[in-house]
């Protein structure tokens, strides 16, 4: 069948197609779509595009879908029928999925065949957002194998490197990460699941290269995973020095544990200990640090502190079996070799008991600074100490370490500092925590 002429039919069925078309390239796309439905279905493959095409933009999706599939039955090879067919899946399958079940795969599977020509790359393409969109569902399932196999599908050389569009949860529009982008952060991650160091390393460093601007802090991620790569490769000093550039940038709990892990490898246990206590005091949930409570496991027998090495790992196995969680080979090889027996205890007791000895580890890495509170932001959420060196430090009312009623501006108080990032002047600062009012006798650094 040629598909680039009209089929004859009544002068009324002509009368409608003319106006259907006339009105879908206006944008009037619900009176198009009446106007179509009086002519299709007449065997013309443009009047199944028109139709199916005027149905999508009116977010009639399923009949969109129904009249595509009939149109790519007529002629397989009208390029414009392949399109429609491969958006409309897209739409009805792939769009609003949160599971890779057994019907988005086939569709997923249906819109690669249907795109797979010289325009399998161009904007009009169904191909990218799904394979991508397909990858993501199988990444949320830990699945990398899955991932992987779903990204060879796509040739990441004719990626666009173009930002998407997108608006946030208040309507603002922001800025979204290209498709090439998107692609490299998928693919890094999967290797990194799946231990392939050397190519998880080879594909972040092209990522950092070939993606210009990145998007959701993923010039941190592709950087951090370049670091756990040749900490695994056999260069953890290397891996140290990288990691702590970004915990600069960017001072996160799961940044202080992979420092701990990869200094403990170069054989550098007081940094392991200093970055893996400063893991174990965010203020995070206790399941996400485990591995670096295993590593204060490690570092407190190595110092010959075995039993409390061995709360350590309680607490990490209570956590896990309140959890439902499944152990892993390194603690039930310290669980047998330590020999922990007996019950272990509710997470919430042992974190009762280790907690003071955390902040009583950090108090004795740094000395304490003193200090006057100048001034509390209206909202409440942070403040600045003058420090007796004169100072300012930024605080968080979080690391206000007494009742609300006793923070106001003008007391005299100590506190510890860590390191953060001004995000506002893009530069690494210090900032306080641990912040107490001053009590007779502390005994605090002064300037």
């Amino acid at each position: 069948m040629t598909t680039n002429a009209h089929q004859n039919g009544s002068l009324t069925q002509q009368t409608s197609r003319t106006k259907a078309d006339e009105l879908r390239k206006s944008g009037h796309f619900e009176e198009a779509v009446a106007e179509y439905a009086l002519v299709w279905p007449d065997g013309d493959v443009w009047t199944g595009w028109g139709y199916a095409h005027c149905l999508r933009k009116a977010g009639r999706c399923k009949e969109a879908l129904e009249v595509a599939k009939a149109v790519h039955s007529l002629d397989p090879d009208f390029r414009l029928g392949r399109s429609i067919y491969a958006w409309t899946l897209y739409d009805v399958h792939i769009r609003r999925a949160t599971d890779p079940e057994p019907d988005v795969l086939r569709a997923a599977n249906t819109i690669v065949q249907l795109t797979s020509d010289d325009q399998a790359y161009s904007p009009t393409s169904a191909l990218a957002i799904t394979v991508l969109h397909t990858a993501k569902l199988w990444a949320g399932k830990g699945r990398g194998l899955r991932v992987l196999e779903l990204l060879e599908k796509l040739d990441v050389n004719r990626l666009s490197v173009d930002p998407g569009k997108g608006t946030d949860e208040k309507g603002r529009l922001r800025e979204l990460a290209s498709r090439k982008e998107q692609y490299y952060s998928l693919r890094t991650r999967s290797l990194e699941r799946l231990g392939r160091w050397q190519e998880c390393l080879d594909t972040a460093t092209r990522a950092l290269s070939e993606c210009g601007r990145l998007h959701h802090d993923n010039e941190i991620w592709f950087a951090r995973r370049i670091a756990l790569a040749k900490q695994r490769l056999g260069r953890p000093e290397e891996a140290v020095a990288e990691l702590q550039h970004l915990l600069e940038r960017k001072p996160v709990a799961f940044l202080h544990t992979d420092i701990a892990s990869a200094a403990w490898d170069a054989g550098n246990y007081d940094c392991a200990f200093k970055h893996a206590l400063h893991a174990l005091l965010a203020p995070q949930d206790v399941g996400f640090k485990l591995e670096a409570a295993r590593l204060m496991a490690e570092i407190l027998w190595k110092r010959e502190e075995k039993e409390q090495a061995r709360n350590h790992i309680r607490l990490c196995l209570a956590v896990r079996d309140a959890r439902g969680w499944k152990l892993t080979e390194d603690l039930a090889k310290l669980q047998s070799t330590w020999e922990l027996s007996g019950p272990l205890g509710r997470p919430e007791s042992l974190l009762g008991e280790l907690r003071p000895f955390w902040e009583q580890w950090r108090e004795g890495l740094s000395p304490r600074n003193a200090g006057v509170i100048t001034r509390i932001l209206p909202n409440g959420r942070a403040g600045f100490i003058r420090g007796e060196d004169k100072r300012d430090f930024y605080f968080d009312t979080r690391d206000w370490k007494e009742p609300k009623a006793r923070l106001s501006e003008g007391i005299r108080v100590t506190f510890a500092t860590k390191p953060s990032f001004d995000r506002k002047h893009q530069r690494p600062t210090v900032v306080a925590c641990e912040v107490r009012v001053q009590s007779d006798g502390v005994n605090c650094v002064r300037g």
